[in-house]
């Protein structure tokens, strides 16, 4: 992971959301953790930098998931469908797309702390010290609804992002009434796009301390039209998986 140009990217990102209070949401993000910050204690991506390396892994899997619609080519406008065997279920603007993704875990700012254990060196027998992530919560609020909290306190979110973001952990939020999440997917199906590329970062495309080796290098598009006009070069590139064995 190469955080400076991560950062660059992370920012340069949300700079295209033109509303107020977004200079006032980045000063919060730059003064918090979240740059260096892992992206869990033990999973995916539990290394300084992580959690900036998973936000913009949503992005570009939430993008490769839509399809852009050009409204004009040479401004580069237009707008995300989100389609269900061939027909469109819900439509998000590339801010939408930009907000939900980069921001459904600023919740995990200030959340993790370190911690030393002693484990045994194979090589040499001797006992070391070895540091590990732990969770040191210092805002109890929950997980998707601190994040939209966080997020409101300096902007504002559409009624579609802050659904998308409150319930992107799906069923694994713990909530009292789990009959909130398939509702919201019924008002909202934008939420349960989230809820799919936030697995498809954390399942496909990151290891415990890295990127995979095929999402390690991949080229981030310049803009939502670029991915969609030029997937080959816009965006992670998977490769054709090869024939299955007799017997497997």
């Amino acid at each position: 992971m190469n955080i400076e140009n991560n950062i660059a990217r992370f920012e340069a990102e949300l700079a295209k959301v033109q509303r107020p209070g977004m200079d006032k949401l980045l000063e919060y993000i730059q003064k918090s953790d979240f740059y260096r910050a892992p992206a869990s204690t033990k999973y995916h991506l539990a290394a300084p930098g992580g959690l900036l390396q998973h936000s913009l892994n949503v992005l570009d899997a939430l993008r490769g998931l839509l399809t852009w619609q050009s409204e004009d080519a040479e401004e580069g406008t237009g707008y995300w469908e989100y389609m269900a065997a061939g027909k469109v279920v819900d439509t998000i603007s590339d801010d939408s797309v930009i907000m939900m993704a980069l921001l459904h875990d600023i919740c995990k700012t200030h959340f993790y702390g370190t911690s030393t254990r002693n484990v045994k060196n194979d090589a040499t027998g001797k006992w070391e010290k070895v540091p590990f992530y732990t969770v040191n919560d210092m805002m109890p609020l929950g997980h998707g609804p601190k994040s939209a909290m966080i997020i409101k306190q300096y902007t504002t979110l559409t009624s579609q992002e802050m659904y998308a973001i409150w319930h992107h952990m799906g069923m694994n939020g713990n909530y009292e009434n789990d009959n909130a999440v398939g509702k919201s997917i019924e008002m909202w199906p934008a939420v349960l796009a989230l809820q799919t590329a936030d697995m498809m970062a954390s399942r496909f495309m990151e290891g415990e301390k890295e990127n995979l080796e095929l999402f390690a290098d991949a080229p981030a598009p310049a803009s939502a039209g670029e991915w969609a006009d030029n997937p080959a070069t816009g965006g992670p590139a998977f490769e054709e998986a090869p024939p299955l064995s007799e017997g497997a």
